[in-house]
């Protein structure tokens, strides 16, 4: 359950947020004074909000303040598990293994694909 601290955390980013937006009636900013904090329930702040400037109502939103949890994939850069088991026997690449992979690469001539595994078909 999160606590006060935490929702008044979401609510100021909520403020934040909306204070960004224009209203659509002036055009002008909204502004913290019109964003009222109206419930707050578990994971969820419901607020409303109205233009201070020409009084036009933006209306009333239901924001979830509960975090989405990381989907499981792997990031740019990041080992999967099937990885690391497959390469955690394998000793680690050294400053000489990319300087001996970096000549044999330029060393290469037109027929470099000779040196590709043969594909399964």
């Amino acid at each position: 359950m999160a606590s006060d601290h935490e929702n008044n955390g979401g609510f100021q980013a909520i403020q934040e947020y909306f204070q960004q937006k224009s209203c659509k009636s002036c055009l002008r900013h909204f502004r913290q004074e019109g964003i009222e904090l109206l419930r707050q329930e578990p994971g969820v702040l419901v607020v409303r909000v109205t233009c201070q400037s020409c009084g036009h109502p933006l209306g009333v939103a239901i924001v979830g303040t509960t975090p989405r949890p990381p989907k499981c994939q792997p990031r740019h850069g990041e080992w999967t598990k099937a990885d690391q088991s497959r390469l955690q026997a394998k000793p680690r690449i050294n400053y000489d293994d990319v300087l001996e992979a970096h000549s044999f690469i330029q060393a290469l001539e037109s027929d470099w694909m000779k040196h590709l595994p043969a594909t399964r078909r």
